[in-house]
């Protein structure tokens, strides 16, 4: 038993003094997602949210198991195509049309494990979202927004994309909580 509270001691100190902090790390370069049909990706995202195309690939698959020992998908998969939105400032965001053999194409929700949002910000939410829905785009009740806390201030709306993707639409133009209060980012 001393012995394996020495070692638990002796790992304790090892993290505590590892640095905790990937070496060289910017920021967001680009956010990925899988959509069942690219061009129809494109157009929504080109008709709605303005992004604009700056790259496309494929197809693009393995006659070994690459795929599965680089990216942990189906040695079988393949990328029948992607491309690389720029949808504003910020991260870039970049679509896939996978086909797999053991391709899952269950949409899962905000609660899921796994589960997702993209999250874009715009100036005048109450303008968006007349937008939004006098455009036919599915929305979710809303905009709603938080008043006390951290998130004090922030203005949310969420919405479907045609194949159920979520996304969300935020603003804060007065800034939220955390920033009026002078919050820094905490360090481990």
């Amino acid at each position: 038993m001393a012995q394996r509270a020495l070692i638990g001691a002796f790992l304790a100190l090892v993290c505590a003094s590892a640095k905790a902090e990937l070496p060289g790390l910017r920021g967001a370069d680009h956010v990925g997602m899988t959509v069942p049909d690219l061009a129809q990706a494109e157009s929504f995202f080109g008709r709605v949210l303005g992004c604009k195309i700056l790259a496309r690939n494929g197809p693009l698959r393995a006659d070994d198991d690459w795929l599965a020992r680089h990216i942990g998908v189906d040695a079988r998969a393949q990328i029948r195509a992607m491309a690389m939105l720029r949808c504003g400032n910020g991260a870039n965001l970049e679509l896939f049309e996978w086909s797999a053999p053991d391709q899952d194409r269950r949409q899962p929700r905000n609660s899921d494990y796994a589960g997702h949002h993209v999250s874009f910000y715009v100036d005048d939410i109450q303008a968006a979202a007349a937008w939004l829905r006098n455009n036919g785009v599915d929305t979710y009740d809303g905009p709603f927004t938080t008043k006390d806390g951290d998130y004090a201030g922030q203005w949310v709306l969420y919405l479907r994309t045609p194949w159920g993707a979520h996304l969300e639409l935020v603003s804060y133009p007065n800034g939220m909580g955390y920033q009026r209060r002078g919050a820094k980012p905490k360090s481990e």
